[in-house]
């Protein structure tokens, strides 16, 4: 037995030694052109194999540059398959006797080409048939109203053009194909999709065959942090050739720490490109007839929209089926967790259709409302960031009809509501709101908004809101509104043209918005705005300008201030009436009332683009005049100034530009019309004595056309330091805009 044992290591160490001389002396390159012939005639494609080595343990062929041409009738300019390295698992046998018997590949970074024709045929139905077999017929495209053709499947068999019956086509298969680091690029001409590429894929495909169970393992390493995994299990097959979306899988898919920032650059998905955060999940997938099934759980950690962090995390649990060939979505059963607050949606999604068609019902019982409304905030929508938002809210919604303009019904009801923020002093409460949504509109209540001890009460109703021209109809009445109560709720909605206000005092508002929007935007709102507002406010500070300083540079009397500009304006008391119509608000009235004396105020502001056509007297108090030099200096160094028998100075200022950017300029027209007239201005009424003259410049009753129109473009535009009480009803801060007014 020694001896048998001896002799048999003998034998298995010549083996060994001769397959190592045979792999050393054995020149596999001279059988390229007859494995490339075998590899063409199995895979019906044109096959380019470069430099090949052999190699005995185990038995395998390295290949360099391996391509495999696209099927000609794709008319692709890029191959099917190209890999800078191939390992071809074979036997050796059957090789030395001029036969490939491949059993397994692997390739290094392949390139992979997937494409489907505008007929819904992919390029590779045809892998694995006969390149004698005639090409499938392509489907005609239905007449009107006609039902679609289905695409048929690769023949098997066949015959010549002469009647001759043609063997059945020898049919692909492999015991194991390997995929490392690959990439994978998708055109899909049918759909008119451009073509998207996946990279470093790794898959593993197991007893590939037609009539058989295909073992499938692929995942998919994103760039980035932590795991950033996505990987796909299962078992599919047998393939369907006429159309894969049909074959039968069976499978898990998970995804493990995976950045939604790298998802959406991997999945070229501009609906993820504002979002961010980590996804990990698993879903149990089913598909079978062209029809999937997906049960599972998505968790969001670290959420962010716009840059901007949500603070709670995001969990989904679903229960969703799609019916493939139809692009038709079926939810069932899903939740949507916003935090703690859970949000039950149902219904289906036809994704064929562009825009989406939604048939979805939406249901909330008695939720918070904090984390949806961030959720609103950072997606650039409702509030603005940094407004927190505490209450409880019902919802029962159906939504119908085209994704982007759905038509709604159901109801929305709101409790204990209450906004607070850093920039607003004061909590804005509201106690109960009621929306009524119908296809045809959407209605609030009459509900209320309080601030402090004020209380408005509002209301709003759009109607065709699906049509090109909805229709605004609200109301807004705040009787002795408290003006911080005011600066409170117009900074919590996100209205920044107070920011630099401050102050005390009353303000009675009725505004009423009517009539066809064009769209649903703050400047179409803005234009069918109408009302009036009754001004009385004390010690109001606007940060935005130095109306002292403006007034000094105007008339000449910076140098005798002997002070720096503050940037600041204080207005001790501010009186007058302003009228809105159609978004434009008109004064004749306004006055305040400054440290160096009174200011008379006249002309519009537009609420929609901001801009402003005022103008501006100041009549500068009796003391103040003394300080710089009385009414000796009008005609000296103070050239755009008057003086009336109150031995007080007037300065007639144009103030122009935008509400965010006010532009000063002395009023040459209105100077040259009171010397001419001997009529000055005094400090109990700024505007009373020039009432005429101005009347007959900006428009008024009696206005003088002559004059009117001797008036130069600069002159019809201007503003003042009463900007951010007209602000209060305009938009959000904007770059500089300038337009003129239409004369009246």
């Amino acid at each position: 037995m020694r001896k048998v044992g001896i002799a048999m290591v003998i034998i298995i160490l010549l083996l060994i030694v001769a397959a190592v001389v045979l792999a050393a002396t054995f020149d596999v390159n001279r059988y390229r052109g007859t494995i490339q012939a075998e590899l063409e005639k199995r895979l019906g494609r044109k096959v380019t194999l470069g430099d090949m080595h052999l190699s005995v343990f185990p038995p395998r062929l390295r290949v360099q540059n391996l391509a495999i041409a696209e099927d000609p009738r794709f008319r692709s300019q890029k191959p099917f398959v190209q890999a800078q390295e191939l390992d071809v698992s074979a036997k050796i046998l059957p090789l030395l006797n001029k036969s490939v018997e491949v059993d397994s590949l692997d390739l290094e970074r392949p390139n992979v080409e997937l494409v489907k024709n505008p007929q819904g045929v992919w390029n590779f139905v045809s892998l694995g048939q006969n390149a004698t077999q005639p090409a499938p017929e392509q489907p005609k495209q239905p007449a009107p109203g006609q039902p679609k053709q289905p695409v048929p499947s690769m023949p098997q068999t066949g015959t010549s053009q002469g009647g001759e019956k043609q063997k059945p086509a020898e049919q692909f298969s492999l015991g194991k194909l390997v995929i490392r680091d690959g990439q994978l690029a998708l055109t899909d001409m049918q759909a008119k999709k451009p073509r998207a590429v996946y990279d470093h894929i790794d898959l593993t495909l197991k007893n590939f065959a037609p009539h058989r169970l295909v073992t499938l393992d692929a995942a998919a390493h994103l760039p980035g942090q932590g795991a950033q995994q996505v990987w796909l299990q299962g078992e599919g097959g047998p393939i369907v050739a006429a159309d894969p979306a049909t074959t039968p899988f069976h499978g898990t898919l998970n995804l493990k720490q995976v950045g939604i920032a790298s998802l959406a650059k991997f999945l070229n998905s501009p609906a993820l490109v504002n979002a961010d955060g980590i996804v990990s999940g698993q879903a149990k997938i089913n598909s079978q007839s062209g029809k999937l099934a997906a049960q599972g759980r998505m968790d969001v950690a670290n959420a962010r929209m716009h840059g901007i962090d949500l603070g709670y995390p995001i969990r989904a649990d679903y229960d969703v089926t799609d019916d493939l060939p139809g692009d038709v979505i079926t939810l069932r059963n899903t939740t949507l967790n916003l935090g703690q607050t859970p949000f039950h949606v149902n219904g289906t999604v036809n994704s064929k259709a562009t825009p989406a068609v939604l048939d979805l019902n939406l249901k909330a019982n008695h939720v918070s409302i904090a984390e949806l409304a961030k959720l609103a905030a950072a997606s650039g929508t409702a509030l603005p960031p940094g407004t927190n938002v505490t209450g409880n809210v019902n919802a029962d919604i159906q939504a119908r009809g085209a994704a982007d303009k759905p038509a709604l019904n159901g109801a929305v009801n709101g409790r204990n509501l209450q906004m607070t923020g850093k920039d607003a002093p004061q909590p804005v409460q509201i106690p109960a709101i009621n929306l009524t949504l119908t296809p045809s509109e959407i209605r609030s209540d009459n509900f209320h908004v309080t601030s402090g001890g004020t209380n408005a009460a509002a209301q709003f109703a759009l109607k065709q809101y699906l049509s090109k021209n909805p229709m605004i109809d609200a109301t807004l009445k705040a009787p002795q509104a408290a003006l911080p109560a005011i600066l409170s709720i117009a900074k919590a909605y996100g209205i920044t043209a107070l920011d630099e206000v401050s102050g005390a005092g009353d303000l009675n508002l009725d505004m009423h918005a009517a009539g066809p929007l064009s769209s649903l935007n703050s400047n179409r709102i803005m234009r069918a705005l109408n009302g009036n507002l009754t001004l009385n406010f004390n010690n109001v500070k606007y940060a935005g300008a130095d109306f002292t300083q403006q007034l000094g540079t105007i008339a000449g009397f910076t140098g005798k201030l002997n002070q720096k500009s503050q940037g600041i304006t204080n207005i001790l008391r501010m009186t007058g009436n302003v009228v809105v119509k159609n978004g434009i608000a008109q004064t004749s009235n306004l006055q305040a009332l400054l440290d160096i004396g009174n200011l008379g105020v006249t002309g519009t502001a537009n609420l929609v683009d901001q801009t402003l056509n005022l103008r501006t007297t100041a009549v500068l108090s009796k003391q103040f005049s003394q300080k710089l030099g009385g009414t000796a200096g009008v005609g000296g160094y103070l050239q755009t100034a008057l003086a009336n028998n109150n031995s007080e100075i007037v300065i007639p200022v144009l103030v122009t530009g935008t509400f965010q950017s006010p532009k000063f300029q002395p009023d040459v027209q209105q100077i040259a019309q009171m010397k001419l007239k001997g009529l000055a201005p005094n400090s109990k009424n700024p505007g009373g004595a020039i009432s005429g003259v101005l009347g007959n410049l900006i428009g008024q009753k009696g206005k003088n056309p002559a004059r009117q129109q001797q008036a130069s473009p600069q002159q019809q535009q201007q503003q003042n330091a009463v900007q951010q009480l007209l602000g209060a009803f305009g938009k959000k801060r904007h770059p500089q805009q300038q337009q003129q007014q239409p004369q009246r």
